[in-house]
């Protein structure tokens, strides 16, 4: 027969292991919450560090390609990067960055014709030269890398909707990681 000081011992028992229940499930929660948070933060400085930070520190400068014309060598949405070195320092075969008509474009040396400072281009993709040569002084660089797909991101980044997609993404990653500081700190509370 049990006595009924058994009896609240064992509703307090029955009690005190649904708490630590509850409790396991908002530590659980909490670490859920604060790694999504900060991974989405670290993906986010790990992009923003390789694709612009890293290269600059470095003496590179970045251009995202948003054409077809240097494809396969350079796909479309790839992240090109380029040391800054003169017209007179490129050979045939060098792939060149250089303005044109107030954009950069990327594409490869056909001729050096040192006579009038000045380069012949053609993209890879193109079955003809291009009709304009491109003068040393309008030369930014020589490609040395690239990285696929990220240009895609970096344009993105330009326009109004992306800058705010990606200040909703570091809101929400901010918002998952005071929430799991919220549960954390739930879950050491004694009943």
């Amino acid at each position: 027969m049990q006595t009924p000081a058994s009896d609240t011992q064992a509703a307090a028992d029955a009690f005190s292991h649904g708490v630590e229940r509850r409790l396991a499930r908002y530590r659980a929660l909490a670490r859920l919450f604060t790694t999504l948070g900060a991974l989405i933060l670290v993906a986010l400085a790990a992009v923003a560090i390789t694709a612009s930070v890293a290269p600059r520190i470095m003496g590179l400068q970045s251009y995202a390609i948003i054409s077809g014309s240097m494809e396969p060598a350079y796909p479309t949405g790839s992240l090109v990067y380029a040391e800054p070195v003169g017209g007179a320092d490129l050979a045939p075969g060098d792939v060149a960055a250089f303005w044109r008509d107030q954009d950069v474009i990327v594409h490869r040396v056909e001729v050096v014709d040192t006579n009038r400072a000045e380069l012949v281009t053609k993209g890879d993709a193109n079955e003809d030269l291009d009709v304009r040569p491109v003068p040393y002084a309008n030369v930014l660089g020589r490609v040395t890398f690239h990285i696929p797909y990220v240009g895609y991101f970096l344009m993105a980044l330009a326009s109004t909707p992306g800058k705010l997609l990606l200040g909703w993404i570091v809101l929400m990653a901010a918002a998952f990681c005071a929430i799991g500081s919220v549960l954390s700190g739930l879950s050491t509370r004694k009943a």
